[in-house]
């Protein structure tokens, strides 16, 4: 059954002048990572690994990094490591796991901490924990926090965007998708429209995304969809096939769950058919700055302008990667690692594609096809 999150349109037509196709904190205009080139802007981050969850396709899960036995960064590690990277140009983390972030007692405290030194949080969630108040109260009634509202006011007093994943509307799909867990769909929805009560989606940038990621078999149908109805919404939406770390590193599983090549290319380009239809993008723009990784949105700098530091303390291209090392925490500074990595010699670039996924969950050639299939489209 499929159960839509209340959430009121904001665009229902045209998108207006200035707008950002992005959600805040998430990735750097051209003029930025210019201006800046060198810099290490951003930082992927995990923090705690319990997670109630059992997603089939997660990234962390059986992640390379995480086998055998190693020291696990703690609070006091983290923050060094942050306050490392902000002499080093650092803006903004993003907090990806290993577990579920809002499953940890000193998630709040942390983010604080960030707010103190103008560091901005993206906190990428299932929203099982801010949609469901007696977990709230079981994580944060410390702080003083015991509701989904109180815990929405407070994320919002400390500046933080969501990145809130989102499968489906299909409660059957989703529940399935987030390991089996009956129930779950309801309360992710619920975690939305909390956000979106607060306001998260009234700026621009918005401070809500929706991660309609993997797109696997079993939602690709749904995908265009879920992009239209979540920017009529004013709600960044990432989308894109599986990343091929953790439990979806072994190519039979990555094969298995990612759509064939003609329906991936059928999705991105009604994806982006919508956005030159609707005045976000022109066609001549997207010939310049070139397909997106992520379906319809600014293109991804991750790899150009910031790295991944895992919970072992293994620094890391990106999420999508967990094979290439560029050092550990616990040899060097962040400052010195950052300047040895093959990162680091792709500042400055706009569009880095997905080097990960490319050739695998990503065929090659596939972005020169969606633009071949959006000119023809508008010749």
């Amino acid at each position: 059954m499929k159960i839509y999150p209340k959430v009121a349109v904001v665009y229902p037509d045209k998108f207006p002048k200035g707008f950002v196709n992005d959600v805040n904190g998430w990735n750097a205009p051209n003029e930025v990572l210019i201006k800046n080139k060198g810099k290490l802007l951003t930082l992927d981050i995990d923090f705690g690994n319990y997670c109630s969850l059992n997603c089939p396709h997660c990234f962390r899960r059986n992640n390379h990094v995480d086998l055998g036995k190693h020291k696990l960064m703690e609070y006091a590690d983290v923050l060094r490591v942050v306050k490392e990277a902000k002499k080093i140009g650092l803006r903004s983390v993003k907090f990806l796991g290993a577990g579920e972030p809002f499953e940890n007692k000193d998630f709040i405290k942390f983010l604080r901490e960030l707010r103190k030194l103008q560091i901005t949080p993206l906190i990428f969630t299932k929203g099982h924990v801010i949609g469901d108040d007696s977990e709230v109260a079981k994580w944060f009634s410390h702080e003083g926090i015991t509701t989904g509202e109180q815990l929405v006011k407070e994320l919002d007093e400390l500046g933080v965007s969501i990145l809130l994943g989102f499968n489906s509307f299909d409660t059957d799909v989703q529940d399935e998708m987030a390991g089996g867990i009956k129930g779950y769909t309801l309360k992710r929805n619920r975690a939305l429209e909390l956000l979106v009560a607060q306001g998260f989606n009234k700026s621009n940038p918005t401070r809500i995304s929706i991660i309609a990621a993997p797109i696997t078999n079993q939602n690709v149908d749904e995908i265009f969809d879920i992009y239209k109805w979540a920017r009529e919404r004013n709600l960044c939406i990432i989308t894109t096939p599986t990343m091929v770390s953790g439990r979806a590193s072994g190519e039979p599983f990555w094969q298995k769950i990612t759509p064939p090549e003609d329906k991936l290319v059928e999705v991105y380009a009604k994806i982006y058919k919508f956005n030159i239809d609707r005045g976000m993008q022109t066609l001549k723009q997207i010939e310049q700055e070139g397909v997106s990784a992520y379906a319809g949105v600014h293109p991804c700098t991750q790899v150009a302008c910031g790295m991944y530091i895992t919970l072992t303390g293994m620094v890391l291209r990106c999420p999508g990667d967990d094979v290439t090392e560029f050092g550990s925490i616990w040899d060097k500074s962040v400052e010195e690692i950052w300047k040895n990595s093959e990162n680091f010699k792709r500042a400055g670039t706009f569009n880095c594609k997905c080097p990960p996924k490319q050739g695998k969950s990503i065929p090659n050639g596939f972005y020169d096809k969606v633009l071949k299939r959006l000119k023809k489209e508008y010749s």
